[in-house]
């Protein structure tokens, strides 16, 4: 296995986790900030290319800010993120994740299911790979899994981030 250069982008899901840790013998940045949104991370976009010009990998994990503000209207900000890092990293994997599931009581599943879909069809007219990991962080009759989550259901907990990076590896250690 070579050493890889990956790159994490997104909000708190990101930021709030130590993948340099979880992934020791590759070069990891971890570019998450908390609160953001889909516009947020184009808007740091170019910087973010400026600073790191080299990535193997380069995951996704943002809109979770946007819905939770039932905002679904991001599709188009988030195929140009895509289109950025394609031309950017022409060699690297491009992962865009779903939604995980959250516990908001004005958001439903079904919201979240027909975000990832859309997120899905966008991402298929793209080069890019997209992870469905929704599924993991839910149970037989379609709720989250609670102990995946902080009390806040919406953050995940150490046994949630050991089912994200599960997933995560199969790609890595390719």
């Amino acid at each position: 296995m070579h050493t890889k250069d990956i790159l994490f982008l997104g909000h708190s899901l990101i930021e709030f986790f130590d993948w340099q840790t979880r992934f020791p013998g590759h070069r990891v940045a971890s570019l998450g900030v908390a609160g953001e949104t889909v516009e947020g991370l184009l808007s740091r976009l170019d910087g973010i290319i400026k600073e790191y010009p080299y990535a193997d990998l380069v995951f996704i994990m943002t809109g979770t800010n946007n819905v939770a503000m039932e905002d679904f209207d991001f599709l188009d900000v988030y195929r140009e993120i895509i289109e950025k890092l394609s031309a950017a990293y022409p060699k690297a994997g491009i992962y865009p994740h779903s939604i995980l599931p959250i516990m908001l009581e004005w958001i439903t599943g079904e919201d979240i299911q027909r975000a990832n879909q859309s997120i899905r069809e966008m991402t298929g007219e793209t080069r890019a790979g997209f992870l469905d990991i929704y599924k993991l962080f839910t149970d037989t009759e379609g709720k989250a899994v609670k102990d995946y989550f902080l009390e806040d259901g919406v953050h995940l907990s150490g046994e949630g981030y050991s089912v994200w990076t599960g997933a995560l590896e199969k790609i890595v250690n390719r």
